[in-house]
């Protein structure tokens, strides 16, 4: 009997996100498997929102392949695009489940994630501890990457956020809208080409 497209599809990219555990964390076989079997893949085709500034969003994913734009719009419609996540990041809304999310989250390429609800795994760490020290280590990962970020946007040369921009999303940078990226640099646009002009004629 010939498997279901879906369900081929399915166990590939839960069979990536238990490597990544295995391989990525020191969690025991016996969490990682029950961490795998309460999450479930999805897909967020090109412009759906993971979530939205001001919903209370109860889940978290493994990014499997493709990018979210994470971002904020300001009262004047000013937008502060926080990151973009990536293959092998973890996407949350909000670490505190319960409070309305600051930031959107939409899906910039088709998506593949592997989902859990965020509350399901937080209620497991009492009987698996190591599941809350893992979720501690992403949360001290991505808080202190969007501090950097904001530092370095307020403190370093555009050219020199530039290009390390480019060392953080080498593989990427072709993939997101100019203008994203000019609002992950807070700069405008132009200004932005003039940057990759300057950098292009010093080599």
């Amino acid at each position: 009997m010939t498997a279901d497209p879906y369900q081929k599809m399915t166990a590939i990219y839960i069979e990536k996100f238990r490597r990544y555990l295995y391989q990525s964390t020191s969690l025991p076989a016996e969490t990682i498997d029950l961490f795998v079997r309460v999450s479930k893949p999805r897909i967020y085709n090109k412009g759906e929102y993971f979530s939205k500034q001001g919903e209370v969003i109860d889940k978290t994913a493994y990014i499997c392949e493709g990018i979210f734009n994470v971002f904020n719009t300001q009262e004047d419609g000013t937008l502060f695009v926080v990151t973009f996540l990536k293959e092998d990041d973890f996407v949350q809304s909000r670490f505190d489940t319960s409070a309305p999310s600051i930031v959107t989250i939409q899906a910039l390429y088709d998506t593949v994630v592997i989902e859990f609800q965020t509350k399901r795994i937080k209620n497991m760490y009492l009987q698996y501890p190591q599941l809350g020290n893992f979720a501690r280590c992403i949360l001290e990962k991505y808080f202190g990457v969007y501090t950097a970020h904001m530092i370095q946007n307020g403190t370093m040369k555009s050219l020199d956020n530039y290009q390390l921009f480019k060392h953080n999303f080498q593989r990427d940078e072709d993939r997101i809208p100019q203008h994203l990226i000019a609002a992950y640099l807070g700069i405008t646009p132009t200004q932005l080409s003039r940057v990759r002009r300057k950098l292009s004629s010093a080599y």
